[in-house]
């Protein structure tokens, strides 16, 4: 019993000495801030910047910061940062841009990340007791530096091939697919040409009593995609997109199409970081050619659609919203037509309270590439052949709780992101 009291004492003792340390990480007159970032290292930023108090919810932050991110047309990325005053900093906001080239590495994605939280944080903490903590430097300009014109013209090529196989005894499953892609992207044009291929193979052994049987079930899909984009003004674009495909999936042997198109956005594209309201229309002569007589007893067949489509995205400190709808069908047979909408929302609706849903609804009668001698049982169970259907749908949702100290400063990456342990499965 005595044993057992003194492991308890000095249990208790060391949870106390290590509760002291850990308030001695507060930092006193420091504000609080909170990173609204999933991609970001956390553990290399507090690292980077000690002076502040990390908080795990926006609630509790002096200062927030919002990190949005979109494609550039080399091929990097757009990062901006949304500074919001809170509490004592109340009203006072500011927005910071850096880019990335596809060259440059994650640690260089973090470098430059830090620089950008710095530089933001400036204006707050220089009215704080911090303000003597900050050293500001420049870097040496280059007397007669010489603007290098661009020797591609803003042309960017990448190409790409990845692939996936697993097996077991008497299953083998191999995956590749490959792409090309070449595209110029100014303020006025966004021209983009795309190669895709993919190769899908499954191989299955039965034992059968005339002896062992082997099944293989291939998949292949081409697509080369052509799109021309034009800008209008800050608020309208046109373009015409074209695609030649193939796909022993969707019973096509080859298709041509090519897509006049308008679009709207309510709001100037100089804020599509922030939010979107797009609405854009296309009309599209259609040629196909069927691998095998379809259900409307076609070979080939030459039809126009349409389409009809609406973006809307938000982003705020609260939360992410994004709607779409679409609606499409032929002219020849106005019956044949699908209609989708999908929606994602991740909004936090009280401190420590996060909630996330996403989901989607289809409805389909447009399948006019169906083969008439429908899909073999192994084609049904391994997905080789689309179906008949009148819908689709998908989704998930998620909730998150979370109480407690409000401070995040502490970088402990001892076990990774857990522990070690235990892991159970039970089946039947």
């Amino acid at each position: 019993m005595k044993g057992y009291l003194f492991i308890f004492f000095l249990a208790m003792n060391s949870i106390s000495i290590l509760s002291q340390t850990e308030n001695q990480l507060i930092k006193e007159n420091a504000p609080t801030v909170f990173i609204n970032c999933w991609y970001c290292d956390m553990n290399f930023i507090k690292e980077q910047i000690p002076v502040i108090n990390y908080v795990n919810d926006r609630k509790d932050s002096e200062i927030e910061i919002l990190f949005t991110s979109r494609k550039t047309g080399a091929g990097g990325n757009e990062y901006t940062l949304y500074f919001y005053g809170n509490k004592t900093f109340e009203g006072v906001e500011d927005t910071i841009v850096f880019y990335t080239t596809p060259s440059e590495s994650q640690d260089i994605l973090r470098i430059k990340t830090v620089n950008a939280i710095k530089l933001g944080l400036v204006r707050y903490l220089a009215k704080t007791q911090l303000a003597d903590k900050i050293i500001i430097s420049f870097k040496t300009q280059q007397e007669n530096k010489v603007i290098q014109e661009d020797d591609w013209d803003y042309w960017v090529f990448s190409t790409s091939i990845n692939g996936n196989f697993n097996g077991q005894e008497r299953n083998n499953y191999y995956y590749f697919n490959g792409s090309v892609t070449a595209s110029r992207t100014t303020e006025e044009l966004k021209l983009k040409f795309r190669f895709y291929n993919s190769y899908n193979e499954s191989q299955f052994k039965f034992d059968s009593p005339n002896g062992e049987i082997k099944y293989t079930s291939i998949s292949r899909s081409q697509n080369f995609n052509a799109y021309l984009y034009f800008a209008i003004d800050n608020n309208w674009s046109w373009g015409v997109e074209a695609e030649a495909s193939k796909s022993t999936f969707l019973n096509i042997d080859y298709s041509f199409n090519i897509s006049p198109a308008i679009e709207f956005n309510v709001f100037p594209y100089s804020e599509s970081n922030k939010k979107q309201l797009r609405i854009s229309y296309r009309a599209s002569p259609t040629f196909n050619k069927y691998l095998s007589e379809t259900i409307f007893f076609k070979t080939k067949e030459f039809l126009i659609s349409q389409e009809l489509d609406l973006d809307f995205t938000l982003i705020e400190p609260w939360g992410t919203t994004d709607i779409s709808l679409s609606g499409a069908n032929y002219f020849q047979d106005i019956r044949k037509y699908e209609l989708e909408v999908y929606t994602s929302l991740s909004w936090q609706l009280f401190k420590g309270f996060s909630f996330s849903i996403y989901g989607g609804y289809s409805k389909i009668r447009n399948q006019i590439y169906l083969p008439r001698a429908g899909a073999s049982y192994e084609e049904v169970l391994l997905q080789r052949k689309q179906l008949e259907t009148g819908y689709s749908y998908w989704g998930g949702f998620g909730i998150s709780f979370t109480f407690g100290s409000i401070y995040n400063n502490i970088v402990n990456p001892r076990f990774g992101a857990g522990g070690g342990g235990t892991t159970i499965i039970i089946s039947n």
